[in-house]
């Protein structure tokens, strides 16, 4: 198989990238392959993001989306998993992390699962926190920082984030 018909199977013959502009698809896989940045992930990952830990993932089609078209993303699932719902988008400069370090001890790890629910949104540079458990339809707003669990049918914004509104339907 060729470099064109592999290209074409593994990444544009996905359902999920068939919005994406094939130039950006086609500059995320050199980067992946040639470059060897983010290499590991079995999904297409934007030039200028970082994604660490995909074993500790469990993520939807969606987040495999955004992280292809989302620029400055850092996403850090180690040592405790981060679970992604279906319908989650995020824009660009989101970190989120499932790990952290000691306030006193700073060779001290602390881990902490990250669960974020279906049909959510997070905002531009939206910063989620290990431990931190997102309902379904929440909405983060930008350059919020998230270090606590929110419930479902929220709008949240702030640093630290907390709940502007409730969506109703």
């Amino acid at each position: 198989m060729g470099l064109g018909t592999l290209y074409f199977h593994n990444i544009v013959g996905r359902p999920y990238y068939k919005n994406i502009p094939l130039g950006l698809l086609f500059l995320n896989w050199i980067v992946q392959r040639v470059f060897k940045i983010n290499n590991a992930l079995p999904f297409s990952c934007h030039y200028t993001s970082t994604v660490i830990g995909i074993e500790n993932m469990d993520v939807s089609e969606t987040f495999k989306i955004s992280i292809a078209v989302s620029g400055g993303a850092y996403i850090m699932a180690s040592g405790a998993k981060l679970t992604v719902g279906e319908d989650t988008i995020f824009a660009h400069n989101v970190c989120i992390q499932t790990i952290n370090h000691d306030f006193i001890n700073r060779d001290k790890y602390i881990a902490k699962p990250v669960v974020i629910g279906n049909n959510c949104w997070l905002g531009n540079s939206v910063s989620i926190m290990p431990g931190v458990i997102l309902g379904n339809n929440v909405t983060v707003g930008a350059n919020s920082v998230v270090t606590k669990s929110f419930p479902c049918n929220v709008v949240i914004a702030g640093c630290p984030a907390k709940i502007i509104k409730s969506i109703t339907s």
